[in-house]
């Protein structure tokens, strides 16, 4: 049943829509923030319908921490791409803040993991750098890393494709598959990004090797050392499989973004062949085998959407039924017949 409340008096971040608003791109789902609410009353939109957001109450971020961060993030590579210099001090501080708040949260048994959604294609390269950062730090938490190292990936992942800045944007967003050619430059952000981080005073060697090998592949068939397994920096491989996640999930101008849980099922796949098998289960560990934003048909023909993963129990995640009602599936005699 729709609950239709006025615009005007939605608290962003605690609501989600709950019908396609073609008008302004809105889909049935999302997320209402700040700035959906701006443009719902420019449109003359002042009623909609939506359901509570549960998951907010075990994020491991705030959302307007996300929100504050992309907009750093967005300010960051815009400096890169006009002025070839960039902030370096500000950019560690968005690190910081994510992996501080990643620390603090992390002893939650019940877990969500607040990405930032991807509202169109020019934002792409400011929200894969904030979401690699995200899990990659989430991934080197869960491997039992200190908190010192923690803070070290969170500043790699953030400063991944940095390189890119070096490439023509035309090819970076190009609508179409890439000559052979052009993928060579592709394969050549990763040298780059090592140069700007040199020019920019940013030398630390863990920091570096994840810019310079997260597209190493566990079986030595990536790119550009060609390097396997443990020659892999480890910094390379934790942030192989959080790049390769929100590549996947995302949208792009020359593909479609896979679901969640295919994009889990993906990298579990591929354990031992892209991947590091710790690495990957790490990320299962916090991701779930169902992660937030599946949709399910439990065995007693409910259907729900999970909210939050549980540590430790991969199979059992926290699910959101209608409006409010949370169900927990490791207290309850239903479980996951599959997913939809």
């Amino acid at each position: 049943m729709n609950l239709f409340v006025s615009v005007d008096k939605i608290e962003p971040w605690k609501y989600i829509l709950n019908a396609n608003i073609p008008e302004l791109k809105l889909s049935k789902g999302i997320i209402i923030t700040e700035k959906i609410k701006e443009n719902l009353l420019k449109k003359g939109i002042f009623v909609i319908p939506i359901i509570k957001n549960s998951a907010i109450e075990y994020a491991v971020l705030r959302n307007e921490l996300v929100e504050q961060s992309y907009n750093k993030v967005k300010e960051f590579w815009s400096s890169l791409y006009e002025k070839q210099k960039i902030d370096k001090d500000q950019f560690i501080d968005v690190s910081q803040d994510i992996a501080e708040s990643i620390i603090d949260n992390f002893d939650d048994d019940v877990i969500y993991i607040p990405l930032k959604k991807l509202q169109n294609f020019d934002e792409y390269t400011y929200t894969h750098s904030l979401n690699v950062s995200i899990v990659a730090t989430l991934i080197t938490k869960a491997m039992g890393f200190d908190n010192f190292l923690v803070k070290k990936v969170s500043l790699s992942a953030l400063l991944h494709d940095i390189g890119k800045s070096k490439i023509d944007i035309n090819l970076i967003n190009a609508p179409r598959g890439l000559t052979k050619e052009e993928f060579e430059q592709i394969k050549n952000h990763v040298k780059y990004g090592k140069e700007i981080c040199y020019e920019q005073g940013i030398d630390d060697e863990n920091i570096i090797s994840g810019i310079l090998y997260h597209h190493e592949r566990f079986d030595g068939r990536g790119y550009l050392s060609r390097l396997k397994e443990e020659e892999i920096p480890i910094f390379g491989r934790i942030i192989a499989i959080a790049d390769v996640y929100d590549a996947l999930t995302s949208k792009r101008s020359y593909k479609g973004c896979w679901n969640n849980y295919k994009a889990v099922s993906h990298i579990i796949q591929n354990s031992t062949k892209m991947f590091d098998p710790d690495c990957v289960s790490a990320f299962v560990k916090v991701f779930g085998i169902y992660p937030p934003g599946t949709k399910v048909l439990l065995s007693d023909y409910r259907i729900a959407t999970v909210i939050a993963s549980k540590k430790d129990n991969e199979l059992q995640p926290l699910l959101q039924i209608g409006n409010q009602i949370v169900v927990d599936l490791a207290s309850e005699k239903s479980y996951i017949l599959k997913v939809l």
